[in-house]
């Protein structure tokens, strides 16, 4: 038998093991290697070392954030509970039915190749779906972005929608959710997370851990050939970027394959099915650490090993690829599953067979084995390249961190201006900036025209809603039911210490979105992005961006008692740049992604204005609040006093709307985000397209006629019937909110304002159109 090279990092010096580390890209400090070679009572390989410094990192272990997730609240009537399940299941009412949805994030990938690094992750998020057992129909993208930092700045908008684009348009799966927001503390890192959403039958979810007697079941490889693409990416995307250096990293995609092999897959279900072995398998995404984390990860909490026989891993034709880069490449469109020999005939016959899957380049083989005995084995007939213990492979050590409230940075100032000499100019430059303009460019390249099932796309309205069931083989009712994921909040309220609200308030603007359209939620995906965990300040902020999104989801279920749940997420951490010995952190930033129902989509209150002659109201008093408005930013300013609404304040603006959107009495309705008031009701106008808007400034509230159209407090917009007005006011005051009439829709195709009987400003639909879709 040949030697793997070695390392003895008990003797080895500080000085050797930099070099060593640089040498290899390596993320885990020496104390790590240290205690891992203790617990493995051996010097490690370099196929160990690798794995261990990807299954360690923050992105697969996280060693880091373990401690303050156990705080979060998990658990409601809706959640489908699995072991160690790689997304969330939530049953949809009581159709038989579950929604499975989660949000990844791919920041560090993106910033450095934003075309692959979008599309790679748009096709590892639907893995991950797909490795539940689910369909999947829908994906949202976020992306923060900034100024380039230099003049080799690769374009992060374009080439991360492009990427995404097209693995969407080559999975003819369609665009669901999208949230754009620019600001200049992304100059030097970006937050690009994606969602996904499936359903599946509830007794049809697929196990990411084998079953209990899963000894002497076959390791079976679907997908792309390993050529060791991205080797050390988990590792890479638990490190920070620094000024000096850079990096390149090439997944590759490849998503015709991703299609034709969950196309394969459904045929595989069906004959497991029939013969009664579903419950004979277990299945996961070759995502962070491939290979290493597919096997390790399934057999972990059974106790049991896994030996690799690294001959039979597939690899490109001609291409000689070290155990190492097998073991934790990160090539794209690859699935693990683990099966009984009974199973393994069925599966392998039927993607043999398969012409698509062949013409796409996949490969299916038998690589190996589970094993009784606690031990994660790769060898081939001539060399043993690793023999460590699973339990060590999976078991990173988990810390418990210091906390320390940030210091007070620049001060805030309260946000003031001179009084606009023209509105209309203002209203024109707010609308037509780049965080609240319609996107129509954008949305053009990722919307699925071909997408059946979506009731209402995002381009026109702003939830999306999708009715995933009417073309299964179902009851009428479940045909009628529609979802919806949404994303909601920005970073920089989380800037200057405030990181607890801004997750709380990412939250409740997400709940609400779905409310105001009809759409109950009842569950959450997190989306963590932080700084370094090592310094206790940016620590601080991830510690309350937790507590805040715990709080946003104390707020009960609506006609319930119960909270909504987190039933998925990931924590993305290091989002940090380091120049000149300083690392300066991103914002805090939670970006939520939460999933609401409605029992019959077409009674979804969409966005557009319907008709002329209805009572514009507003819920949600205007105050003086600008920190991170889009209107104090235009004008240099970060501005003071973030938005504020208790949680029974929300929960009654969000209880209220959706008993009226289930008695039919509202017939178009906008959240207040970007832009304020003013936004929101240009966003009302374009949606329908063809009613104008006239409101009264004296009834919107004692502010200062363009701090009540562009403040960002929390609310929303109704346009509601007349005869319908009264029963509305009814439901409002049920729950203690005062609804204020503040206008009318009108034939007139324009946006005006009256002030004391005078017209303040008025803009035709025509210009309106003009710069809300940045025409040139």
């Amino acid at each position: 038998m040949e030697k793997e090279k070695t390392f003895d990092f008990s003797a080895m010096p500080e000085k050797d093991f930099k070099k060593v580390c640089k040498d290899n890209s390596w993320g885990l400090t020496l104390e790590e290697f240290r205690r891992a070679q203790k617990r493995a009572k051996k010097p490690l390989s370099i196929t160990e070392a690798y794995i261990l410094d990807s299954l360690w990192s923050d992105h697969c272990s996280y060693k880091n954030s373990k401690n303050k997730l156990r705080a979060l609240i998990k658990d409601n009537r809706y959640v489908i509970k699995s072991e160690k399940s790689d997304a969330g299941a939530v049953k949809i009412a009581d159709s038989g039915y579950c929604a499975v949805f989660k949000i990844e994030s791919h920041n560090h990938p993106t910033l450095l190749n934003p075309f692959d690094g979008a599309a790679t992750g748009v096709g590892g998020i639907m893995r991950d779906i797909f490795g539940m057992g689910a369909k999947n129909i829908g994906v949202g993208a976020s992306l923060r972005y900034g100024p380039k930092a230099n003049e080799k700045s690769k374009d992060i908008l374009s080439g991360a929608m492009e990427g995404a684009a097209s693995y969407c348009k080559a999975m003819k799966i369609p665009l669901i959710a999208l949230d754009l927001y620019y600001e200049n503390s992304f100059r030097n890192n970006c937050l690009m997370n994606v969602s996904a959403l499936g359903v599946v039958k509830n007794n049809e979810l697929i196990p990411n851990i084998v079953p209990k007697n899963a000894v002497g079941y076959n390791l079976i490889y679907i997908g792309k050939p390993t050529a060791g693409a991205a080797v050390g990416g988990a590792s890479f995307a638990s490190q920070a970027f620094e000024a000096g250096k850079t990096k390149e990293i090439e997944f590759g995609s490849n998503p015709r394959l991703e299609k034709a092999t969950f196309d394969v897959f459904e045929k595989v279900k069906d004959a497991l099915k029939k013969k009664k072995l579903m419950s004979q398998m277990s299945l996961k995404d070759m995502g962070a650490a491939g290979l290493t984390c597919s096997t390790a990860e399934q057999v972990s909490e059974r106790g049991y090993g896994i030996e690799i026989l690294t001959d039979k891993v597939p690899v490109p034709a001609g291409m000689k690829v070290h155990p190492l880069a097998l073991a934790v490449g990160e090539d794209q469109e690859r699935n693990m599953i683990v099966a009984s020999n009974k199973a393994t005939e069925v599966i392998l016959k039927i993607f043999q067979n398969d012409a698509k899957f062949k013409k796409y380049g996949g490969k299916v083989a038998v690589i190996g084995k589970v094993l009784r005995e606690d031990r994660f084995v790769m060898k081939d007939n001539k060399t043993v390249y690793c023999d460590i213990p699973v339990s060590l492979v999976t078991g990173a050590p988990v810390y418990k961190r210091a906390l320390r409230k940030p210091a007070a940075g620049v001060k805030e100032q309260v946000f003031h201006l001179p009084a606009p000499k023209s509105l209309e100019k203002e209203i024109i430059r707010v609308i037509s900036s780049r965080n609240v303009y319609s996107k129509a460019d954008v949305f053009s390249s990722l919307i699925e025209k071909k997408a059946g099932h979506i009731i209402t796309t995002p381009d026109k309205t702003d939830v999306c809603v999708i009715a995933p069931l009417k073309n299964e083989k179902t009851s009428a009712r479940n045909k009628r039911i529609g979802m919806a994921l949404v994303f909601g909040g920005k970073s920089i309220h989380g800037r200057n210490g405030t990181a607890e609200e801004q997750a709380y308030l990412a939250t409740v603007l997400a709940r609400l979105k779905l409310a105001v359209a009809g759409l109950k939620p009842v569950a959450v995906a997190d989306g963590c992005n932080y700084g370094n965990p090592g310094n206790p300040e940016h620590y601080f902020c991830f510690a309350k961006g937790i507590d805040g999104l715990n709080k946003a989801c104390r707020i009960p279920l609506y006609g319930e008692k119960e909270p909504m749940a987190v039933v998925a997420g990931n924590v993305s951490l290091k989002n940090t740049f380091i120049s000149k010995g300083k690392e300066e952190p991103i914002d805090p930033s939670l970006i939520p992604t939460v999933f609401g129902y409605i029992k019959d989509s077409g009674k979804t209150v969409t966005t557009g204005l319907k008709s002329a002659g209805s009572i514009l109201f507003l819920a949600g008093k205007r105050k003086h609040e600008f920190k991170g408005s889009e209107y104090a930013l235009l004008h240099g300013k970060t501005g003071k006093n973030l938005p504020s609404l208790s949680p029974a304040q929300a929960g009654k603006l969000e209880y209220a709307a959706l008993e009226a959107a289930g008695k039919n009495l509202i017939k178009a309705s906008a959240v207040i985000e970007n832009g304020g008031l003013a936004a929101a009701l240009v966003r009302m106008m374009m949606a329908g397209g063809k009613t104008g808007a006239q409101i009264d400034m004296n009834a919107i509230s004692n502010l200062r006629e363009d701090y009540a159209l562009f403040s960002e407090s929390i609310g929303y917009v109704l346009e509601v019937s007349r005869p319908n007005a009264l029963k509305l006011k009814a439901v409002y005051k049920k729950y203690g909110i005062t609804l204020i009439p503040i206008g009318e829709t009108t034939p007139l195709k324009s946006f005006s304002g009256l002030a004391g009987g005078k017209k303040v400003f008025d803009i035709p639909m025509a210009e309106l159109a003009k710069q809300w879709h940045r025409v040139k």
